[in-house]
């Protein structure tokens, strides 16, 4: 019987592909299926999903069009057989403990929503994000989390989720930052939420790639997603409404990083707007992270020079 099922999304990921499933080959935890959505790769991750899917019975390959991650979720969740569910991006990889451990914690402490740690593998070197205890955590703390802090973070990828969560929530198909735009959905529909205080899951950021997949629509659908989350919080946790403020600065900061790294400076409207946002909420800079109160006052004070040194600083 199949207890927790793994989508992976995956698209021309070929360069990644094999340490990712190795990864998940190599899982303690055997009442587990995997399944990989190819959403239309033109490289050879079909060749090694197929090999992987001969030498591994648990694993299960399927070809799509290309619609994007969320059509590729969304498809993945539909062929899964899994009381639970997990999603690991295709260039990312985890730990040989990583199901059984977050399934452990789901069943013992009747969780629908397990989160673990996790390697921020950056330039080949690791940076543990880890929220500090195990057990059970209080939704107050959970969205606090969520708002403020990274070691659980606002994305799919080092969690476990009881299948019956997605009977009425779907990944939003043509938007980026998917994940913004489900996570909040699911944890409402939640009794509880466990944290397995261990880093189990290998995030790879690649600089370039994200720089190259930013544009206008990944600004607009960035901002959405959080004004969403926001106007979520506000109205079930009013006590996070400083939280909530203090996120939509670091996403309208994060949104004039990204526009100036793509060649997208001033006198661009999503640009300018986000630093409007920036200057008229500037109450609202104390308490965050140093390095965006050090990016706010730039923006605020040398804001075309703020944008090409973004631009520059990835072309050196």
């Amino acid at each position: 019987m199949v207890e927790v099922s793994v989508i992976v999304p995956i698209y021309n990921s070929g360069k990644y592909l094999r340490k990712c499933l190795l990864s998940l080959a190599g899982q303690t935890f055997s009442k587990m299926e995997v399944i990989l959505i190819d959403d239309g790769s033109t490289d050879l991750s079909r060749y090694i999903c197929e090999t992987f899917c001969k030498e591994f019975s648990s694993f299960h390959y399927y070809w799509k069009e290309n619609g994007g991650s969320s059509d590729a979720r969304n498809m993945g969740i539909q062929k899964s057989q899994g009381k639970y569910l997990s999603f690991v991006d295709s260039d990312d990889y985890v730990d040989k403990k990583f199901i059984e451990k977050l399934w452990k914690k789901a069943t013992e402490e009747a969780s629908q929503l397990v989160c673990c740690g996790y390697y921020l593998d950056r330039d080949n070197k690791k940076k543990k994000m880890c929220y500090p205890k195990s057990g059970r955590i209080g939704f107050v703390d959970f969205w606090s989390q969520i708002l403020s802090g990274e070691e659980i973070g606002n994305f799919m990828w080092n969690k476990l989720f009881e299948r019956q969560l997605f009977d009425e929530v779907q990944f939003p198909i043509g938007r980026k930052y998917e994940d913004k735009f489900t996570l909040y959905q699911l944890a409402d529909r939640c009794k509880g939420i466990s944290i397995v205080a261990e880093p189990l899951y290998y995030y790879v950021f690649r600089e370039a790639s994200v720089v190259n997949s930013f544009g206008k629509d990944s600004a607009c659908d960035l901002i959405d997603a959080g004004e969403r989350l926001c106007a979520y919080i506000r109205r079930r946790y009013p006590e996070l409404r400083v939280q909530c403020e203090r996120h939509m600065m670091k996403e309208h900061i994060i949104t004039v990083n990204a526009l100036s790294k793509a060649g997208i400076f001033r006198k661009d409207a999503l640009w300018d707007a986000s630093r409007d946002y920036i200057l008229k909420n500037w109450k609202w800079r104390r308490g965050l992270q140093r390095k965006f109160l050090v990016s706010a006052w730039m923006i605020r004070i040398i804001p075309c020079l703020y944008g090409r040194i973004q631009y520059w600083r990835i072309r050196k």
